[in-house]
């Protein structure tokens, strides 16, 4: 306090005549109860510093031990008294608070822009305080931010300058800051703030391109924006321009020499569009039509063929089961065993077939077969197995178990399941059932892909162990130089 005005001797007041400065920077006291039972015990050994304020008082210096000394009932505390303009006491409590390192950064921002309201200049505070108009500006900036955004979070006060300056930045936008308030003092920070910077470029970017588009001798035709981009009966898209194209000047360089019979603005993007050929594009989307629906004939055809075949097959295993022989039945259920990669040794084939139910969508197969309800299922699973009937329940069950797998789409793709219907069909043959004709002619068309998918599988096989041999025969005569 050498710095101001003071009369050269202490004066005793009483504290019941002295009041916390209104604009004191710190606004948390804290908790007092040691300082006050010291005082109590030893005396205040620090004068308060104190402006005159009518016939009281107002602290300048000593907020907490004036605190202390009311609370400890001192009669009387030793105070300098100080002769200070409002901007001087501002001044002298941001730096006595500062000298104790007891200001948040936005108590210090809230400061400042006291000493800025009253009249002092960026230049003439930064002098005061010895530090930087930088340091003082960033502050100013920070003391910018609004009661609501300042209440997004409890420690908003700690939050670092760097981070308030940038949450300042965006004045008036409030959902931004409270964002990057709730992001402040997390790596998560910094990717909010490029992704508002990067939406902010783009906005720019469309905006004076939007300009640009819209001057009379641009040369290019603006529209709005089709309400059904891709299926307008007028406009056909053509490609577009983002940000990335480069400047707004550069954008419209590239449009005039793509040459578009128009374009449109949508959101950050320029879609380039071209007039489209009515009788060419109705034949066109003619022809679509007409390749989708053999597709779709197709793929009907295919699923009536599957779910009539399947009806077929479990029609005749359901009545024909009961009459093969035990021996028979046995050796199936160890062929449809091996088919589905399940041990067909008995003791391993019951573990594996009592778990059957697991896939309840073989239930409804395992019905159409056995004529037992898909709800009862599991429970006359599970006792049949136990039986000396168990090979009639093991072929039941692993027959359901393949006619579900098989999907329409396994008649016309080689896959896993595909691979296993020959197969299939050789166990149910071996029984003593019949394929049909368009069964028949099904089973030689998917063979001969798995045939044809066999050969390209074993010359490439072939191919990757010649190339193998060669690189270990180039090793060798390596080691041999």
């Amino acid at each position: 306090m050498s710095n101001y005005h003071q009369s050269n001797q202490i004066k005793l007041i009483n504290p019941s005549l002295i009041d916390p400065h209104p604009d004191n920077p710190r606004k948390n006291i804290g908790d007092v109860t040691d300082l006050a039972a010291s005082i109590k015990t030893n005396g205040l050994l620090t004068p308060l510093s104190v402006v005159p304020n009518g016939s009281r008082y107002r602290v300048i210096a000593g907020h907490r031990r004036l605190m202390a000394c009311k609370q400890a009932g001192n009669g009387a505390v030793p105070c300098f008294v100080l002769q200070l303009d409002p901007l001087q006491q501002l001044e002298a409590m941001i730096t006595e608070n500062c000298q104790r390192e007891q200001l948040t950064v936005l108590e210090e921002a809230d400061a400042i822009q006291g000493m800025l309201d009253l009249g002092a200049t960026t230049a003439n505070v930064a002098h005061r305080l010895g530090r930087s108009a930088d340091y003082v500006r960033d502050r100013a900036k920070a003391a910018s931010i609004k009661t609501e955004v300042r209440a997004t979070r409890d420690d908003f006060g700690q939050i670092s300058i760097g981070q308030l300056v940038a949450i300042a930045r965006y004045d008036g936008q409030p959902d931004r800051q409270k964002k990057l308030a709730q992001a402040a003092g997390t790596s998560n920070f910094d990717y909010i703030l490029r992704n508002i910077e990067r939406d902010d470029r783009d906005r720019q970017w469309i905006e004076s391109l939007a300009a640009l588009l819209g001057e009379p001798d641009s040369g290019i035709n603006l529209i709005p924006d089709p309400e059904k981009p891709y299926s307008d009966p007028e406009w056909r898209y053509a490609g577009c321009m983002y940000p990335a194209t480069g400047t707004p000047e550069e954008a419209i360089e590239k449009i005039r020499e793509q040459n578009p019979a128009a374009v449109s603005i949508h959101m950050e993007q320029v879609y380039l569009w071209t007039r489209r050929a009515d009788a060419a594009d109705a034949e066109k989307e003619a022809r679509r039509a007409a390749e989708q629906a053999e597709r779709d004939a197709r793929r009907h055809a295919l699923e009536e063929y599957a779910a009539a075949s399947a009806d077929k097959r479990m029609a005749w295993l359901h009545a024909n089961l009961h009459g093969i022989k035990r021996a028979q039945l046995i050796e199936t259920a160890a062929k449809l065993g091996l088919l589905q990669i399940i041990d067909p040794l008995p003791g391993g084939l019951v573990d594996a077939l009592t778990s059957w139910n697991e896939h309840s969508g073989s239930r409804e197969e395992y019905e159409k077969i056995s004529g037992i309800t898909a709800e009862d299922a599991p429970t006359a699973a599970r006792i049949s197995l136990q039986t000396a009937d168990w090979p009639l329940e093991a072929v039941t069950i692993l027959a359901a178990r393949i006619e579900w797998f098989i999907d329409p789409t396994d008649w016309t793709t080689v896959n896993d399941t595909s691979r296993r219907i020959p197969g299939y069909y050789q166990i149910l043959q071996d029984l003593g059932y019949t394929p049909a004709e368009n069964e028949t002619s099904h089973l030689d068309q998917l063979i001969a892909a798995i045939t044809e998918a066999t050969s390209d599988e074993n010359e490439e096989d072939d191919e990757n162990e010649e190339d193998d041999e060669n690189e270990e025969d180039d090793e060798n005569e390596e080691d041999d130089e």
